[in-house]
């Protein structure tokens, strides 16, 4: 008699190993210090293609494999990016889209506290429930006007919806 297959381990524990290096290594390339010497970059090789570090420079804008980013509860209908954000005076964070038009995952991470109602709303909400989402971000999450309307927007392209609200206008009870 043979003795059962050996499981190979899920494929959630495998895509979650996946995600882990992905994301390992962009922080770590995010991290590292700018080079300011005047030397000229060196050129692509053979043995730099082997290379396992990743360097994304300020401004580069890389493809992101299509992933569920919490809190949704869905598949993206956008591609998905991954470019260094900067935090502005007033505390958002920019861009949220990369030249693309895909969803900068950095920018969606950042607004999944504050602005959770909103990103966790799923493909078909009803205008109804999207404005009730966006109250929601203002008492919960305690979200500004300015940052419930970034995290609509990348909500927005997330799931392709097309309401025609503006958040810093919703009003709520």
């Amino acid at each position: 008699m043979r003795s059962p297959q050996r499981s190979n381990g899920s494929w959630a524990a495998g895509a979650s190993l996946r995600l882990l290096l992905v994301v390992g290594l962009l922080a770590g390339a995010c991290s590292s210090p700018q080079n300011t010497s005047t030397q000229p970059s060196p050129t692509a090789s053979a043995s730099a293609a082997a290379s396992p570090s990743i360097s994304i420079s300020p401004g580069a804008e890389s493809p992101v494999p299509a992933q569920i980013l919490s809190p949704a509860p869905d598949l993206p209908v956008a591609n998905l990016c991954s470019t260094q954000i900067t935090v502005t005076a007033n505390g958002n964070a920019i861009p949220l889209l990369c030249q693309s038009g895909a969803v900068n995952v950095p920018a969606w991470r950042f607004y999944a506290d504050v602005s959770a109602s909103i990103l966790g709303l799923g493909l078909n909400p009803t205008a109804g429930q999207v404005e009730a989402a966006i109250c929601d971000d203002f008492k919960r999450g305690h979200a500004t006007k300015v940052e419930e309307d970034s995290g609509y927007k990348l909500a927005s392209t997330y799931y392709g919806w097309n309401f025609n609200i503006d958040p810093e206008k919703v009003t709520c009870q």
